[in-house]
């Protein structure tokens, strides 16, 4: 492919990110969406399918007053792979996501106390990418880049995790630079929840309407991954404000403690909620309906659209969904009724490996001037030049 001029390599990112936020559409509604003259468009998209990373889809209907149907363009998801990772103190999950979002492969593997003590973090990264990596060379994809979810405290801007009590990390970790020097490829990394966030935005049905979402990622894992840990429920939230994945200052929002906590408590709820070692007990009813709680309070300040639980079995799901509900309503203060969706999400436990790899396309297919608030976008571009960029997708 011949060399581009910095001004088309913008042109070409617009048309791919917007190709792949739509997952199909039409040259001419390219054109509209964009304000690009069409031949411009015509001319990008022929040599974006004569590099193999678009293709033309169905065609779509006539318009009103007839004439030719119009030709949808989409990714070509036999192009290229991405790679989403989880590691938590359970288990990690790995994905391997084509570049529509789509999973296409998955495996996870439960963490062994002994082996987490003899590898650490690290360790089981190199295990999963090695995963990753096998698996998309058997498929002969490229393999584009590799994203991670973590229960941890990270600083996206600069590529660090600050501390993880669960994966029993206390001092800052240079998680982005090893990895990188490890994989030879761009790697990115987010909190677990917000990890979730980026699957759920992905897969949106009517992302008009779905403006502002709050992820609840609820998982029944040891504390950390060591010998008898006791098992208990952890929490994390991730939020979208106005369409944008949220990470507040530090990228430390979602982190939660109960607003009924008390110092004598063992974990994020109350002193009595010491472990939970079985979800089907009666003792868990007081900690979601507290988590219900808690969470009302937020749906209702914030007035969000639509609310996400994930992370646990789907009965037990439905419980928590059953109680968040009840109480958006029991708190709200007016007649008039607030129109907040209140689901289970849409996957299960792959969710966040999912989220890492989409995370991973956010970066790829993003535009350096029009960066989002969250700071990958501006670390990718300060990494990977344009035309760096662009020869990932030169086989």
């Amino acid at each position: 492919m011949r060399v581009l001029n910095s001004l088309s390599e913008i042109n070409i990112l617009r048309i791919l990110r917007l190709i792949w936020l739509e997952k199909k559409i039409s040259r001419v509604d390219i054109a509209t969406r964009l304000g690009m003259d069409k031949s411009t468009v015509t001319k990008i998209a022929a040599d974006l399918c004569a590099l193999g990373i678009i293709r033309e889809a169905e065609s779509g209907e006539s318009g009103p007053q007839g004439g030719r149907k119009p030709v949808f363009l989409e990714l070509n998801n036999e192009f290229a792979v991405v790679g989403g990772i989880e590691i938590n103190p359970r288990k990690f999950f790995c994905s391997v996501v084509n570049l529509s979002g789509e999973n296409i492969y998955e495996y996870s593997e439960d963490i062994a106390p002994e082996e987490y003590k003899k590898l650490g973090l690290m360790g089981y990264f190199k295990k999963a990418f090695d995963i990753i990596k096998k698996h998309s060379q058997s498929l002969k994809l490229s393999l584009l880049g590799i994203g991670v979810g973590l229960p941890a405290l990270i600083d996206v801007e600069q590529g660090k995790i600050i501390q993880s009590i669960p994966l029993m990390i206390y001092e800052p970790v240079d998680f982005i630079k090893l990895a990188r020097e490890f994989t030879k490829l761009p790697v990115f990394f987010d909190n677990d929840a917000r990890c979730c966030c980026y699957t759920e935005k992905m897969l949106w049905k009517n992302p008009n309407i779905e403006k502002s979402m709050m992820y609840i990622l609820v998982q029944h894992r040891p504390q950390q991954p060591v010998e008898n840990s006791p098992k208990n429920i952890s929490v994390g939230f991730g939020f979208v404000l106005n369409g944008k994945i949220y990470h507040g200052a530090n990228s430390t929002a979602g982190e939660f403690r109960s607003m009924l906590w008390e110092p004598s408590s063992k974990n994020q709820f109350v002193a009595s909620a010491i472990s939970v070692e079985n979800l089907a007990d009666a003792s868990v009813t007081p900690i979601f309906r507290e988590l219900a709680q808690n969470v009302a309070f937020l749906v209702n300040t914030l007035n969000l659209d639509v609310v996400y639980v994930g992370g646990i079995e789907e009965q037990y799901t439905e419980e928590l969904v059953k109680y968040i509900r009840e109480k958006i309503v029991y708190l709200w203060p007016y007649e008039w009724k607030k129109p907040s969706t209140v689901t289970s999400a849409t996957l299960s436990e792959r969710v966040v490996s999912s989220g890492a790899g989409i995370l991973v396309l956010d970066n790829i297919f993003s535009i350096p001037q029009l960066g989002d608030s969250n700071g990958g976008t501006s670390k990718f571009y300060n990494d990977y030049t344009s035309y760096q960029w662009l020869s990932l997708f030169q086989h």
